[in-house]
């Protein structure tokens, strides 16, 4: 699938377990093109350690000053947010796990405030969950409640800024 980015044409490898649709309002996103139960690997995170003054839209914060990024799209990169997800980020293994059973044709989403700390501006969500935040610019805007409802899915990095 060629797709066209930062300026960039990429040959996007999709495998067969997923697919990318374009979701309206969102852009490209992916789909599951198999069932997944809950616990299941779905998708590793790849990409190399880069400084934050360096890392693209795409990236994950992995810590104060580094992020995981690519040169390159890969099929996460299109793992959208979501505040009701049905995966999360194990940020130590580098992989999204499913936290809920995942069905043929479901999104793949994941909660960006498990990850990332300031998204500057932000954007607005439009996931359509109960309990959607709808402006969504990192788990530095969170009040306290909001912090401790996502204890259980915060990458080390995030999980320290609660004590």
């Amino acid at each position: 699938m060629l797709v066209k980015q930062r300026g960039h044409l990429f040959n996007l490898k999709i495998p067969k377990s997923f697919k990318v649709v374009y979701f309206y309002g969102k852009g490209l996103s992916l789909f599951a093109n198999q069932n997944f139960k809950k616990g299941n690997r779905i998708r590793p995170v790849i990409g190399k350690l880069v400084d934050a003054s360096m890392a693209t839209d795409e990236a994950v914060q992995f810590n104060a000053t580094k992020f995981i990024d690519t040169k390159y799209l890969v099929p996460e990169d299109f793992i959208n947010h979501s505040c009701s997800p049905n995966t999360k980020l194990d940020i130590v293994s580098r992989w999204f796990v499913a936290i809920k059973d995942i069905h043929k044709n479901d999104e793949i989403t994941f909660n960006y405030l498990t990850t990332e700390w300031d998204m500057g501006e932000g954007f607005e969500c439009l996931c359509g969950s109960k309990n959607c935040l709808k402006n969504i610019k990192g788990f530095k805007y969170l009040s306290r409640e909001q912090r401790l409802s996502l204890k259980s899915f915060l990458s080390p990095f995030l999980l320290s800024k609660i004590s």
